[in-house]
């Protein structure tokens, strides 16, 4: 089964942008009672390279058309500098639902945003989602279950 995840941002300008967004009124049938002010991600994707020295790339992050949806396009217009904390939640054993694992990025950025809405003859059974690549100053990873964590700071030093 795969993770639920939850994204907070808070904006610089904006303040806390996904406040509300995992409400009724954010998005309908699938809100979230205990996640309120936060967004529901389907799905998260990053890389990171090293040759000579590390090469950080976008965090990707898949999430539905949300109360978060015009807020993101001012902070893309605005280049405004965000607070990015991302919350992964597994099965624990005894069937519950256990916070296990977080991302941090701070000084976050949207490097790309890109809106689907499917066609709604060959895909009715799909979604209106969109996609956001997240550049940031530095990212922290912790696993809070078995207690291990690191970061790193993206610039172009080289190690």
């Amino acid at each position: 089964m795969a993770d639920l995840i939850y994204l907070t941002i808070k904006g610089k300008n904006q303040g806390l942008i996904s406040a509300g967004c995992s409400s009724i009124d954010s998005i309908g049938n699938k809100y979230q009672v205990n996640h309120q002010d936060e967004i529901l991600v389907y799905s998260l994707s990053h890389s990171m390279l090293r040759k000579k020295n590390i090469k950080h790339q976008p965090v990707i992050i898949t999430k539905p058309v949300d109360k978060s949806t015009p807020l993101l396009g001012v902070a893309i217009s605005n280049n405004e500098l965000m607070d990015c904390f991302i919350d992964h939640y597994r099965t624990s054993l005894n069937g519950g639902l256990e916070l296990y694992f977080n991302l941090k990025l701070i000084g976050a950025q949207i490097l790309e945003y890109s809106v689907l809405h499917p066609n709604s003859l060959e895909n009715n059974n799909q979604q209106p989602q969109e996609t956001l690549s997240l550049i940031y100053k530095s990212i922290t990873w912790n696993h809070i279950i078995a207690g291990t964590g690191g970061y790193s700071i993206w610039e172009d030093t080289v190690y």
